[in-house]
């Protein structure tokens, strides 16, 4: 294996595993496990499950076995409003963001800072990290000159932002939690997995990159006004190509 593919729910990862080429299905747990190849690099596209303590172990689990030299991480996301991102487009994260590990104090929500016990000591000179994963400035440009470049979108073509992403367990089913994250993270959407995922491989040492796709706004939550396939179609066109240009060796 050299590039490990991540979504939470095998409907975010279907029209990946329909490209594999010489295609190995199995299950671990109850969720899908491919192992074949992808523009011809070898690669295991899993099945997390939702939420943060499934996709650590089901990403644990996959690197016992075998580290890749990139992992990436694709699905859906909620967009805050102040993000300029709409249905369809997509971001890129600069960096993952635990959005509730803290304390609720009388004068609001402080990150695990104020603990003062880091969530990782990571690198040679054990640099704590608390809420904050911050990807690769490399390996961002590079997926956004990819993303950026391509002329085959499906439907209207995106508009590509990088920045935070905040991982929470809660989801913000209304307009006033939203824009509350957003401002106190400064961040583009929000998700329930990722910061799992950038938290294992900054510890491993692996490179990793997380592209969603907007599914819907972070407002008064309202299902109707969210649009999950057209979503899950643009994040996995997007991480498809990110495979191709590391096959081309763009990620070197």
């Amino acid at each position: 294996m050299r590039v490990l593919l991540l979504t939470a729910t095998a409907g975010e990862q279907a029209e990946v595993a329909a490209r594999l080429d010489d295609a190995v299905l199995s299950y671990r747990h109850g969720r899908q496990r491919r192992h074949g190849r992808l523009a011809g690099v070898p690669i295991c596209l899993i099945e997390t499950g939702i939420g943060l303590v499934n996709t650590a172990q089901a990403l644990t689990s996959e690197l016992c076995m075998d580290l890749p030299e990139l992992v990436i991480h694709f699905g859906v996301a909620g967009a805050y409003s102040a993000s300029g991102l709409v249905i369809g487009d997509l971001g890129v994260a600069e960096r993952e963001i635990y959005g509730e590990l803290g304390v609720r104090t009388v004068n609001g929500w402080q990150g695990a800072e104020l603990i003062g016990i880091p969530t990782a000591r990571i690198g040679a000179d054990g640099v704590d990290h608390y809420n904050y994963f911050t990807s690769d400035a490399g390996l961002v440009e590079t997926a956004l000159a990819t993303l950026n470049r391509d002329q085959a979108w499906p439907g209207q073509r995106p508009r590509i932002k990088a920045g935070s992403f905040v991982t929470v367990q809660e989801c913000s089913g209304t307009t006033v939690l939203g824009d509350e994250r957003a401002r106190r993270f400064d961040a583009l959407c929000e998700n329930m997995e990722g910061a799992a995922a950038a938290h294992i491989c900054a510890m491993e040492d692996i490179p990793f990159l997380e592209v969603r796709a907007i599914s819907n706004l972070v407002e008064d939550r309202d299902r109707d006004r969210w649009d999950l396939a057209t979503a899950s179609t643009r994040a996995q066109h997007a991480a498809t190509l990110l495979v191709e240009e590391f096959a081309a060796g763009g990620f070197e």
